[in-house]
């Protein structure tokens, strides 16, 4: 005798959706039930994260009865409306960490924690003492509650992403959405998150995570809804599981090296913050980096992988005492703009800094003046070769979106095509293959590759063996901000 389905906790029935003029969801109907755990895949642009949005109550469908209908059932009375339900809906996402990242406003990593339970983006109430000591349980559990008076500002890429999973389990929600939660995470803390999710779901939660990595699908994610082009069908499920530690065993020798070096640290060390509070995170680093080198950076999360990249772009400045030069000249002889103008540059931080007006081919073309937007207008040249680097990665689609109505997966393309589009001498790549779909992030690899045989030097900031590209052949491993 087949058990009874368990009693549906949101219904989407016919929803559409229309963003900037452009239908993004096209008739969707979606029950989601009380206890379930799903996956939700598709490429880039297919309308994954519009649909989360819809179904956490961030967005409406279309007004009227095209738009369709979304009910939520958490009470006795069914409502359309997410209000009242901030403390039972959690929701993360790469936009939820986007927010936080562009705050005007400083906030503690503690607080951001807090702000879970009334789900905002600033305290805007006193927590409880129950809530705080809720809240530390999560930061203990996910291995950061000694960041929890470090303002979330100073933090790395991937432990402001635990502090941002924290926030969502921390208030225990009855439907828990996370859109690419793991991007930006070392194995460590993606097997920690995981088994935190498989609790939420034995204790009866509902579990739904849209990705494109399969290491994403953990035990008791069970059903699979997989998106097309704005139309969403039930499949068979994805295998995966955590996965294993990056491993990377590639590293090959190299003969002697006439040639100049392309990078050079010696005794270099790297602080960030302002006048008032300073943090070291590269701590007495020397480094060469020689032409044909390819070098991957591993290491865990606060580690110093993006420091050290941003080190080499000019964003931090290696401290007195330290040496940092740039293809054999110091920033005398080659001013940081015309350093700029060498390499390629693309992080997760990049996401932030861009116009909602601007459209993707501006921001492609920017990468051949090292702005955010544009100083002058682009050349034909430069239009020309920013459209044929959207091409490359097939995203020539998207030349005329604009940034803001773009998904995070097809922004990541955007800014890859900015990297490449100048033909750098050197490319800096700090996780860029977060957010991106197999198919994308098997073209970004091509054109890596063709940069990397056209004689351009790669240094590569990754967790996972699938964004490293096959040109790698040196690998340098941080640890608390010093070479292992």
């Amino acid at each position: 005798m087949s058990r009874p389905n368990p009693p549906p906790l949101v219904e989407l029935r016919a929803v559409r959706l229309t963003l900037g003029g452009r239908l993004v969801l096209r008739d969707v109907t979606w029950t989601v039930r009380r206890g379930e755990g799903w996956i939700v895949t598709g490429p880039n642009g297919a309308g994954k994260t519009s649909l989360l949005r819809i179904l956490a109550g961030n967005i409406w469908p279309d007004p009227g009865k095209k738009g369709g209908e979304r009910i939520y059932h958490f009470g006795r009375r069914a409502s359309a409306s997410p209000i009242g339900l901030e403390r039972r809906l959690a929701w993360l996402s790469p936009e939820t960490h986007q927010s936080f990242a562009r705050l005007d406003t400083p906030i503690l990593a503690g607080e951001a924690i807090l702000t879970g339970f009334a789900n905002t983006l600033l305290l805007t109430h006193r927590p409880t003492t129950r809530q705080r000591a809720s809240a530390r349980r999560f930061a203990q559990k996910l291995g950061v509650s000694h960041f929890w008076r470090r303002p979330f500002a100073e933090l790395s890429q991937g432990q402001q992403r635990l502090i941002l999973v924290a926030r969502a389990l921390v208030s225990k929600p009855a439907l828990l959405v996370l859109d690419e939660f793991s991007d930006g995470l070392d194995h460590t803390s993606r097997a920690k998150i995981g088994a935190m999710i498989v609790q939420r779901l034995r204790a009866g939660a509902t579990v739904i995570v849209a990705t494109h990595r399969t290491g994403d699908v953990l035990p008791g994610l069970s059903r699979h809804l997989a998106l097309q082009n704005g139309r969403a069908v039930e499949t068979l499920m994805p295998k995966g599981g955590v996965g294993a530690p990056l491993r990377v065993v590639r590293a090959t020798k190299t003969s002697a090296r006439p040639s100049p070096p392309i990078l050079k640290f010696e005794h270099a060390s790297v602080f960030i913050g302002d006048h008032t509070r300073t943090k070291r995170i590269l701590r007495d680093l020397t480094w060469t980096v020689h032409p044909s080198e390819r070098w991957a950076i591993l290491g865990a999360n606060g580690s110093g992988k993006t420091t050290l990249l941003r080190a080499i772009y000019g964003e931090l400045s290696v401290a007195r005492g330290g040496i940092l030069e740039r293809f054999g000249r110091n920033e005398i002889a080659l001013p940081l703009p015309d350093a700029r103008r060498l390499m390629g540059w693309i992080s997760p931080a990049l996401h932030h800094h861009y116009h909602a007006a601007a459209s993707v081919l501006e921001v492609a073309a920017s990468g051949f003046q090292s702005t955010i937007g544009l100083l002058r207008p682009p050349t034909p040249t430069e239009r020309a070769r920013a459209l044929a680097s959207l091409r490359k990665l097939g995203a020539a689609r998207l030349a005329r979106r604009r940034w803001g109505e773009l998904s995070f997966g097809e922004a990541r393309l955007a800014l890859l095509a900015r990297a490449l589009a100048p033909q750098p001498r050197l490319l800096l790549l700090d996780e860029p293959g977060d957010g991106l779909a197999p198919p994308a992030r098997a073209r970004f690899m091509r054109a890596v590759e063709r940069a990397a045989r056209a004689g351009t030097q790669i240094i590569i900031a990754a967790h996972r063996a699938e964004d490293l590209p096959d040109c790698v052949n040196r690998l340098l491993r941080l640890a608390a901000g010093r070479i292992v």
